[in-house]
C-alpha cells in the first residue's frame, strides 16, 4: 500500500470537502434524502467463493462459508414479493454467486415468478461453464451482470488474487465465449476492471486484449486504482509488496444515518438479515433471522434491532464496522446518480411508515452497478 497523492485519490479527497459542506446545510435544514429503492432486496445464495483476494476479506471473516438451500430461497423470495419487493440483487457480500451449485435453479424460479421484474449480481466469472453461460444467455429477467477482473495480466491477476494460471485462463475462455455471443446477450454487461497504480497504461497482455475488444464493443469497462478498506479489515499489511492504494476511511466525514442501512438490507446464506450488504463481513449489524422471524417483521420500525442501529448512527454513535467503513454514504447528501435518475428521496420516517405499510413500489430503481468501491470476489 503507498501513501502517496495520485490524481484519483486527490479527487476523492475534493469530494469529500464538497459532500462535507452540503451533509451539513441539509442536516441542519432537516433535508434527509433516503434513497426509494425499496423495491431491491439483496439475498446472498452463496458466501463461499473460489478466490483469496488479497485486498478481501474473505479469508478473514468469521461467519459461516455455506450456501442457502433451495427452499430457504424461495421461501424469501416468497415473502419478500409479497412485502412489495420485485426486483433481487444476488450478489454476496464476500463470495461469488457461481460458488451455488443450485444457482441455475433458483435464477429459474425467478424467472417463473409472475411477480419478479429482475435481478443482477457480481460474479469474477471464473467459475462458470461454457453450457453455464449459455444458460445465463438465455435468461429474460436478468437485468445487469457486472463481471469483476483482478489484474491486467497473469503475473498481477495471480498476485492479487491468490490463485493459479488454471483459474486465470478459465477466466480468459469464458470472456472469450461470452464475447462471441454478445450479439444474443439481452442484459446489461458491465466490467469493473480491479488494477494496480504500477498497471502499464497500454498492455498487449491478452487478458488487455480481450478487453479492449470488449470496450470496442460499446461494453463500459470500469477501471479502478483504488481499494476498500473493508471496514477496517484490510490495511497495509494484507496488501503489502503489491502497488495498492487503501482508501482512508478516517477523511471519509460522516454525520447521519448512512443510506446503505435503508437500500441494501441483506439475507446472508444462512438465513441472518444484515442491515447492510456493503461491507459488513461478519454481520455485526444483524437485524433478524429468516428462520425464526418473517422478513416483514424484521424490515420495519417496528423491529428495534433495525431502529437502534438507525438511531445510532443519527446520534453520531457508529459501531466498530462503520466507524472504519470508507463506503459511507450519509442520508444529508444528495448523490449525483440519484440527482440523474431522478429518484424518489423520503425522510427516515417516509421510508418506515411505507416499509411498515408493506406497500408495493411501483418504480423500480435502476439496479446499483456501482455499490461498491471493490466488488465482491
Amino acid at each position: 500500500m503507498r501513501l502517496i497523492s495520485a490524481p484519483h485519490v486527490v479527487a476523492r479527497a475534493a469530494r469529500n470537502v464538497i459532500s462535507m459542506a452540503e451533509i451539513k446545510l441539509n442536516r441542519a435544514m432537516g433535508r434527509e434524502r433516503v434513497p426509494s429503492q425499496a423495491d431491491i432486496l439483496f439475498i446472498e445464495t452463496s458466501s463461499t467463493c473460489n478466490l483469496k483476494c488479497r485486498f478481501c476479506p474473505y479469508e478473514k471473516k468469521s461467519t459461516v462459508k455455506t450456501t442457502m438451500s433451495a427452499a430457504m430461497f424461495q421461501d424469501c423470495v416468497a415473502q419478500a414479493v409479497a412485502m412489495g419487493y420485485r426486483n433481487f440483487d444476488l450478489t454476496p457480500c464476500t463470495g461469488d454467486v457461481f460458488m451455488d451449485r443450485r444457482i441455475f435453479k433458483n435464477l429459474q424460479f425467478l424467472e417463473d415468478h409472475p411477480e419478479v421484474e429482475g435481478y443482477h449480481f457480481f460474479t469474477n466469472f471464473s467459475i462458470p461453464k461454457p453450457q453455464q453461460i449459455e444458460q445465463l444467455i438465455g435468461l429474460k429477467k436478468l437485468k445487469v451482470v457486472t463481471i469483476s477482473i483482478y489484474g491486467h495480466d497473469l503475473q498481477s491477476f495471480v498476485a492479487i488474487t491468490k490463485s493459479t494460471e488454471k483459474v486465470y485462463q478459465r477466466l480468459l475462455g469464458n470472456l472469450e465465449i461470452l464475447y462471441s455471443a454478445l450479439a444474443k446477450v439481452k442484459f446489461r454487461l458491465v466490467i469493473g476492471h480491479r488494477v494496480t497504480t504500477d498497471a502499464p497504461r497500454r498492455s498487449d497482455s491478452d487478458l488487455a486484449q480481450v478487453l479492449e475488444r470488449f470496450k470496442q464493443r460499446g461494453i463500459p469497462i470500469r477501471t479502478s486504482h483504488l481499494y476498500s478498506n473493508w471496514g477496517g479489515l484490510i490495511g497495509a499489511a494484507d496488501v503489502e509488496g503489491l502497488s495498492i492504494d487503501i482508501i482512508d476511511a478516517r477523511k471519509t466525514y460522516k454525520n447521519g444515518a448512512c443510506s446503505m442501512l435503508f437500500t441494501t438490507v441483506q439475507v446472508l446464506a444462512n438465513g441472518v438479515v444484515n442491515a447492510c450488504a456493503c461491507r459488513d463481513v461478519n454481520a455485526t449489524l444483524q437485524i433478524g433471522d429468516l428462520k425464526t422471524t418473517p422478513l416483514r417483521d424484521i424490515i420495519s420500525g417496528k423491529n428495534p434491532a433495525f431502529r437502534q442501529i438507525i438511531d445510532e448512527q443519527q446520534r453520531g454513535e457508529f459501531r466498530p464496522i462503520c466507524q472504519s467503513c470508507d463506503f459511507y454514504k450519509s442520508i444529508y447528501h444528495h448523490r449525483q446518480r440519484d440527482r440523474v435518475a431522478s429518484t424518489e428521496m423520503l425522510s427516515i420516517q417516509q421510508f418506515v411508515d411505507r416499509a411498515d405499510a408493506h406497500e408495493t413500489f411501483a418504480e423500480p430503481s435502476e439496479p446499483e452497478t456501482e455499490r461498491v468501491a471493490a466488488p465482491p470476489v
